[in-house]
């Protein structure tokens, strides 16, 4: 099939194009890389991204490839015109619009101006980055705003819902589950998608202890400026750092990542919106404000009013603008009310060396206060998080092996002795996901360990990816993905020798970063020598020699999600994407029914917490959709797990009805991403939504 695949692709982009696109990408990586030793090894596969990306004009024309896809991997619900969501953008008739609707348009242009507005329902690479989900779904929207103003979303918000529109918030459009993605509402309310996108704004509190952060702070801008400015650790660091996912997204998903001594991105410290009607049937927003901060505490609890010059809102944006400008002396501090709420989960590490038959961290849990879990029922505008002592000294292992059960000890025995003892992350890579990752994301790991894990430089060629993919042209939603695919076997590995031989040799492993907190490290040894002892020829283990091996065994777990697409698309697969928690006392892997066997199944987890991801390829022709829901009932009703655990519900599962309950009291006139979890699209929640199978 690669031979085949070759043969049909037809370069029309002249070699000087080539080299300029080559040397721009050298040249910037030679900057930003400030010293870095070029070498073939990291400068071929970054030289190559920008081939496949800058051919522009290559095109696939063979029948079976034409418009077959806008998006992969496939196998998503289809939407209401028996489309595959994932697949094209719908194709329904719009709805005629109401003279109201017609006429917000102007009313949003004038609180954001016509250079923050965009047209949703023209498909153009620059909408498309808003329109198209990074995994699945793509819907049109009314407009798409990017408001530069806190003050100006209540207004947004409020003549959206006045028109009759839905309104969805959008951080940095990375989610898998089409939760930030528009869609068709049943009664034909079109969307104002809302992007935060502009406020990214970090702002250290409690002499660096705590971090104040806009809604629009990317979760790698947050990871660089904690380290660098603070000395530091950031709160959380998920497989999808190096696209910048945006904190506010992080809290409103319940995200965790592989920081397994910090627990998910939850706090108690927020500043956040809520749509309700007033007795007159108007829509107003009420403001929550739990930040705790002074200065910015004249209105605490849930009030409606920002307009005065005394009110929280406008208090934050111009604090903001004063930080832009000039780093105030003092830092802010927290005050002595709102101060003592927990900013991050702090019973978590106790939880997970509680080895029993509870889930460590799930989408559905309603605990908190509103913003967390939230999926888009509530606008955050900011929120506050603890940042975390950074060990000295730090050790960075990869162990290998023979089989599950060992592997199990290994956690149980060695990482979660204690809670003090605890590793940093503790991250599990299976057989099918070492070989996928290996085959098919070399290209795209060398760039991020190029650039470095939580560069800006990487979210912005992953921008430039999803325009190309934007454009329309024949081949161009799959272009890079089939590039890298090709590339791939001339670029050499990520990962050094020894740890390449070890995870050929076995089927089961393990990436652990131990830090040394008052001893841990030397503790952590001791309970390993024991381990290799009592289990002899079980398990073999490497420890990185140099922080350049310890960067390229990280970015290889974390390419796992990007290495999966470029390899479904450059086989011909399809494929579907699943996260899940089980039990912390289970140790099984969920077995598949003989009828849903896929071609590859990658497995890899935040082992420590029991967070498992699964990314599974199958045929064309297989119904993924129903292959998904097996696999969920598996997980559900065999193993007792919690399914989703921190991708989000978004409109790819139904959520149980205590959630679904949280969400309605927090959005009363279903205004805010109408449909998520399996919730009515319509108007006040008015009909059910017809059940996801």
């Amino acid at each position: 099939m690669l031979s085949s695949t070759a043969r049909r692709v037809h370069a029309t982009v002249g070699r000087s194009r080539f080299s300029k696109s080559i040397s721009k990408a050298a040249a910037t990586a030679t900057t930003t890389t400030q010293g870095t030793r070029l070498t073939a090894r990291s400068v071929l596969p970054v030289a190559l991204f920008f081939v496949g990306v800058a051919a522009g004009r290559l095109s696939f024309r063979t029948p079976e490839e034409d418009e077959r896809i806008k998006q992969l991997p496939l196998g998503y619900p289809l939407d209401c015109c028996g489309d595959h969501a994932g697949v094209t953008k719908t194709t329904c008739d719009d709805q005629p619009l109401t003279t109201e609707q017609q006429e917000v348009v102007s009313t949003l242009k004038r609180i954001v101006g016509k250079n923050n507005m965009w047209d949703g329902r023209e498909e153009n690479s620059v909408t498309t980055q808003y329109l198209k989900g990074a995994r699945l779904g793509y819907g049109p929207a009314l407009a798409i705003v990017r408001p530069y103003k806190l003050t100006q979303i209540q207004d947004i918000v409020v003549a959206a819902a006045d028109a009759g529109c839905a309104v969805l918030v959008q951080g940095s459009n990375t989610g898998l589950t089409g939760g930030s993605i528009p869609r068709k509402t049943s009664d034909g309310r079109p969307t104002i998608l809302i992007s935060m996108k502009n406020f990214d704004s970090i702002i250290p509190i409690d002499n660096g202890e705590k971090v104040l952060t806009l809604a629009g702070a990317g979760l790698g801008t947050l990871r660089n400026y904690v380290d660098e400015k603070l000395g530091r650790e950031s709160h959380c660091v998920l497989g999808s750092t190096f696209l910048n996912p945006t904190t506010a997204a992080g809290v409103a998903f319940g995200s965790g990542g592989s920081q397994m001594r910090k627990g998910p991105a939850w706090t108690e410290r927020a500043l956040y919106l809520k749509v309700v009607a007033d007795k007159y049937g108007k829509h107003t927003v009420k403001v929550v404000n739990t930040l705790g901060i002074e200065g910015l505490d004249s209105e605490e609890g849930e009030f409606t009013s920002h307009k005065g010059l005394n009110g929280v809102i406008p208090q934050l944006d111009k604090y903001v603008e004063a930080v832009k400008h000039e780093q105030p002396d003092e830092m802010k501090k927290s005050n002595k009310t709102h101060g003592k709420q927990p900013s991050h989960d702090h019973t978590y590490k106790e939880n997970l060396c509680t080895i029993d038959n509870g889930i460590s961290r799930f989408n559905a849990d309603t605990k908190g206060i509103d913003c967390n879990r939230s999926e888009g029922k509530v606008i955050i505008l900011a929120t506050v998080h603890t940042t975390f002592y950074s060990p000295p000294n730090a050790k960075c292992m990869w162990l290998s092996f023979s089989d599950m059960d060992t592997t199990n000890k290994f956690k149980t025995q060695v990482c979660l002795n204690n809670p003090a003892d605890m590793p940093k992350s503790c991250e599990y890579i299976g057989r099918d996901s070492f070989d996928v990752i290996d085959r098919a994301g070399r290209v795209a790991g060398h760039v991020i360990n190029f650039f470095g894990l939580s560069s800006p430089y990487v979210s912005k060629i992953w921008d430039l990816k999803k325009r190309f993919e934007g454009i329309d042209i024949r081949g161009a939603a799959t272009l890079p993905d089939k590039f890298n695919y090709l590339v791939n076997p001339i670029v050499p590995p990520l990962l050094p020798k020894p740890i390449m031989d070890m995870g050929r040799r076995h089927d089961h492993n393990i990436l652990t970063v131990i830090g040394d907190f008052e001893g841990s490290l030397n503790r952590f040894e001791e309970r390993f020598a024991k381990f290799c002892e009592e289990n002899k020829g079980k398990v073999e283990h490497y420890e990185c020699q140099t922080q350049s091996e310890t960067n390229a065994a990280v970015v290889f777990r974390f390419c796992a999600a990007p290495a999966f697409k470029t390899f479904v698309v450059g086989t011909g697969l399809q494929g579907v994407s699943v996260d899940y928690a089980l039990p912390k006392n289970c140790s099984d892997i969920p077995v598949l029914p003989p009828s849903n066997q896929p071609v590859k199944r990658m497995r890899h987890s935040h082992f420590g917490c029991n967070v498992i991801h699964e990314s599974l390829a199958y045929e064309m022709g297989v119904d993924t959709h129903k292959a998904k829901m097996e696999l969920k009932h598996v997980v559900d009703e065999v193993y007792g797990g919690k399914l989703p655990a921190e991708h989000g519900h978004g409109t790819e599962y139904i959520a149980p009805k205590d959630t679904q309950k949280r969400w309605q009291k927090m959005d009363p006139m279903n205004v805010m991403n109408p449909g998520v979890g399996g919730l009515s699209t319509r108007y006040k929640y008015e009909s059910e939504a017809k059940p996801m199978t």
